[in-house]
């Protein structure tokens, strides 16, 4: 056995047990984190992107896609500089406004995928520079209302 199916081994050892999504998102955060590291990898680096410690970010994940717990596919749909947000394709549901459901991601916890809501968006910011900005447009508009014309959603205009 070469030494890369060696390690390969070493590490999918410790899936033993896991669900096979679960192991999926896991693999998933693992591609992204080691896209931040540096090289050589280092654990002092690793530690410092997953506790989302990072000084300059310029991309939250560059993978565009990620699965849901439920087996749902989640697609890119836009971001801006600090905020990617992801669309759920659901195998059973039409694509029908009231059907949607949207996730997003941050600069501030670049691992973490969450549900696109008020409260998850607002706790997610607090403390951080976008917050006054992102609670008046939040007075002022769904978080999901989109422009009619592009179909961009206005959350990332901001």
């Amino acid at each position: 056995m070469s030494k890369e199916y060696s390690t390969m081994l070493k590490v999918l050892k410790h899936f033993s047990g896991l669900n096979k999504l679960d192991a999926f998102d896991l693999l998933h955060k693992m591609e992204v984190t080691l896209f931040y590291a540096s090289s050589p990898i280092s654990t002092k680096n690793l530690k410092q992107i997953i506790l989302s410690d990072i000084e300059k970010v310029d991309w939250i994940d560059p993978f565009h896609f990620t699965f849901l717990p439920n087996g749902n596919l989640c697609e890119f749909v836009g971001s801006n500089e600090w905020l990617q947000v992801y669309k759920e394709k659901n195998k059973f549901l039409p694509d029908w406004a009231m059907f949607r459901v949207y996730y997003f991601k941050t600069v501030y916890a670049p691992l973490e995928l969450r549900k696109l809501t008020r409260k998850n968006l607002l706790g997610m910011i607090r403390g951080k520079d976008k917050e006054k900005e992102i609670q008046e447009f939040l007075k002022q508009h769904s978080i999901t209302m989109t422009n009619k014309i592009t179909n961009r959603l206005l959350l990332l205009d901001l």
